[in-house]
């Protein structure tokens, strides 16, 4: 005659069963952490990479172009770039953005590089020469960005600030620009531009 289990039996088989299940339901908390890591990662890495083609964009097109404000006097140079202390704008120049038929901005428009709450902003005005009416659109192209900084290579000598002298004429364009940073969850990022009308190398 088969005996049943015993109630100590059971009890065993449901411990057992209840470990494997805590087991397998840890493992599947971590792989969906895993897996929200890695998505987040990909994201990140996507923003940077979007970042960098926009700036190679902008330098590669930036122009030798004195700009005008809302009084209209023209700026002292064509291409600004600083390091600030805490925020404030990184870079400041005019872009060609080639010609658009349907599209009521003008052809070179001015582009200012800001840092701001930890971010790296776009700044594009629809005109190079600014009016009271001239439009601006503001995009955050990347969050979380520490210890940014900037320097600036003309004739194999690297400088900080451009102009190289802010007391004389326009300056015209560096050769190269190289833009580093911390993102946080990803370490430092060095990057480095030609710039199309910078004097040859």
């Amino acid at each position: 005659m088969n005996k049943g289990f015993t109630l100590i039996e059971v009890l065993v088989a449901l411990a057992i069963v209840g470990i494997i299940g805590v087991m397998s339901f840890a493992g599947l908390i971590t792989t969906v952490k895993n897996n929200d890591i890695t998505i987040s990662r990909i994201d990140l890495m996507s923003k940077i990479v979007m970042a960098d083609e926009i700036l190679k964009r902008d330098l590669l097109h930036a122009l030798d172009r004195i700009p005008r404000d809302e009084r209209g006097e023209s700026y002292g140079h064509s291409f600004y770039g600083l390091n600030p202390r805490f925020e404030g704008d990184l870079l400041a120049f005019s872009v060609h953005t080639g010609n658009n038929l349907m599209s009521k901005n003008g052809t070179i428009r001015f582009i200012r590089y800001t840092y701001e709450d930890e971010s790296l902003k776009r700044i594009e005005s629809n005109f190079v020469d600014k009016t009271e009416d001239t439009k601006e659109r503001e995009q955050v192209l990347l969050k979380g960005v520490k210890n940014i900084s900037i320097r600036f290579n003309q004739g194999n000598q690297w400088v900080e600030d451009w102009p190289l002298t802010e007391w004389t004429s326009n300056n015209g364009l560096p050769q190269v620009a190289e833009i580093s940073y911390e993102v946080e969850g990803l370490g430092n990022v060095v990057r480095r531009y030609m710039l199309s009308f910078g004097d040859s190398l």
